[in-house]
């Protein structure tokens, strides 16, 4: 797996290889960064944040473990918000980006807006009900069978466009103020954006021109605390890419997102 990460808090890092800076006590300030597992976002106790994650499908749908591991990466983006409360927007896309099923989308209270010390049976809820609608949306669940069919129905176009998804999800984030971040979870594989790319430098485009185009298309993410791509899973019939084509990938997406201004971009691959 390869996590590079770039930010005040966090030090970029090469293939296999993490460095975090330390984090602040209870005083640190309200803002959101990379957590520490594949799609984890972290903050201080209370600090409420508004979350973005929009999850690919296209993949998932296709193997079982993978769609585990996509549900699981998900929802570690979710979790800081379902405890300290924000704006919590989940969605599931596979080929077309702006045809989206929406998991959740609505805001989580603080513990003070709820009056109360500590979470208690409502935090559960919350987090077994994305769990379970997660699962149904990526096909390893069975509570849903009409949201199963309607992702499929999404896929059939073979690709998905995670820039796309990317931009929709930021636009989303600008009318939210305080600590904000956003989360894409993708396999990569079939990725119209990865196969653009991976043509792109074939013909002997270079990764930082590919990455300011790239970026031109995730459009701006001026205040968001974190911007961060996962990706995860290799397919058993896929032929791995070598660990030189990743890392250029991997560069590509981190100049794209720093030039969409947020203040941390983090990029996890197993591609």
């Amino acid at each position: 797996m390869t996590t590079c990460r770039k930010g005040w808090a966090v030090l970029l890092c090469s293939a296999g290889t993490l460095v975090l800076a330390a984090c602040g006590g209870s005083d640190a300030p309200c803002a959101a960064e990379p957590g520490s597992g594949p799609g984890a976002v972290q903050a201080p106790a209370g600090c409420a944040v508004s979350t973005v994650i929009a999850v690919d499908a296209t993949g998932a749908l296709a193997d079982r473990a993978l769609a585990g591991d996509v549900s699981a990466a998900a929802l570690r983006a979710a979790e800081h918000t379902v405890t300290a409360g924000g704006k919590l927007r989940m969605v599931v896309f596979a080929g077309d980006a702006n045809a989206v099923e929406v998991i959740y989308d609505d805001v989580v209270p603080t513990l003070k807006e709820s009056d109360e010390t500590r979470r208690g049976p409502d935090e559960q809820a919350l987090r077994g009900a994305l769990g379970s609608t997660l699962d149904s949306a990526l096909g390893v669940g069975r509570d849903d069978p009409e949201l199963t069919a309607r992702v499929r129905d999404l896929a059939r176009g073979g690709t998905s466009d995670i820039a796309r998804a990317v931009r929709n999800a930021l636009r989303t984030l600008e009318g939210q103020t305080g600590a904000r971040a956003m989360t894409l979870v993708s396999d990569g594989v079939q990725a119209s954006d990865q196969l653009m790319l991976s043509s792109r430098i074939d013909a002997g485009d270079s990764a930082a021109t590919l990455g300011a185009e790239l970026g031109e298309l995730l459009g701006s993410a001026s205040g968001v605390d974190v911007v961060q791509a996962v990706g995860l899973g290799r397919l058993p019939d896929r032929i791995n890419q070598s660990a030189q084509r990743t890392d250029e990938l991997v560069q590509i997406w981190m100049t794209a997102c720093e030039q969409t201004g947020a203040k941390q971009c983090a990029t996890t691959t197993e591609l």
